[in-house]
């Protein structure tokens, strides 16, 4: 039998959901890219993780210091600040030609990335099929 009280053994554990949620699971992809059409150097491999709850809030928070902390007039504006921020913050590798901050980046390159990550991120929810409820439970 455990010496810890019962109100401890839940405040650690909470603790450990707090902390496993601040620091995600660290969910990884890899893939390559190939942007030789624009460039032949605009080759490589990314892998990027799953954001942990923490992690999001900084997307956020990068999002409204590239947006001047103003709400975008356009769209445009507003998914180039989306994906700087969001690519900023889950990329731990990627080639060394690319800098989501660059101005040397066509908006196409930041996008088709950005679009794989989230293919990727979209992959763990569940899909939106419609119940089976047919009523004729067998049990």
């Amino acid at each position: 039998m455990s010496d810890i009280q019962p109100q401890v053994l839940k405040t650690l554990r909470t603790d450990d959901v707090l902390q496993s949620i601040n620091q995600g699971k660290r969910r990884t992809y890899t893939f390559k890219v190939d942007f030789s059409e624009i460039s032949e150097n605009f080759v490589g491999e990314f892998t990027v993780h799953h954001p942990s709850q923490m992690e999001r809030l900084q997307v956020g928070v990068i999002k409204a210091q590239l947006l001047g902390g103003v709400q975008p007039l356009d769209v445009l504006t507003d998914n180039i600040a989306q994906i700087i921020s969001t690519l900023d913050v889950v990329i731990d590798k990627k080639p060394d030609w690319f800098d989501p901050f660059s101005d040397d980046l066509d908006y196409e390159v930041l996008e088709a990335v950005y679009l794989e990550y989230m293919k990727w991120v979209d992959s763990f929810r569940l899909s939106n099929k419609p119940n089976r409820d047919d009523g004729d439970s067998k049990e």
